[in-house]
C-alpha cells in the first residue's frame, strides 16, 4: 500500500470509529444491548487499525487517524440529533 493510501485509510479509519464510538455511547444509554454489542466489535477492529499503524511507526497515519478521530467526533456531536428514549423511560 502506498503512503498516501495508507494515510488516506487511517484518516478514514479514525473518522469512522469516533462515529461508531458516539452511537454506541448512544445504544447504550437507550439500553439496546444488541447495537451496542456490534458497534463495540466494530470499533473494537478499528482500534487494531490505530495499533499497527503505531507498531509500523507510521507518523503520518498517525496523524490522519488522529484528525479523523477529532473530525468524526465533532461532525457527530454537531450534526447528529440525540434521541431521548432514555429520558422518557424514567419518568
Amino acid at each position: 500500500m502506498s503512503g498516501y493510501s495508507l494515510v488516506a485509510v487511517a484518516f478514514l479509519c479514525g473518522f469512522v470509529f469516533d462515529i461508531l464510538w458516539a452511537l454506541c455511547v448512544n445504544s447504550v444509554r437507550d439500553r439496546h444491548a444488541a447495537r451496542a454489542a456490534h458497534l463495540a466489535l466494530l470499533i473494537y477492529m478499528l482500534g487494531l487499525v490505530s495499533t499497527l499503524l503505531v507498531v509500523e511507526r507510521c507518523a503520518a497515519a498517525i496523524v490522519a487517524y488522529g484528525l479523523g478521530n477529532w473530525l468524526g467526533t465533532y461532525l457527530t456531536v454537531r450534526y447528529c440529533k440525540r434521541q431521548t428514549t432514555w429520558s422518557k423511560e424514567t419518568k
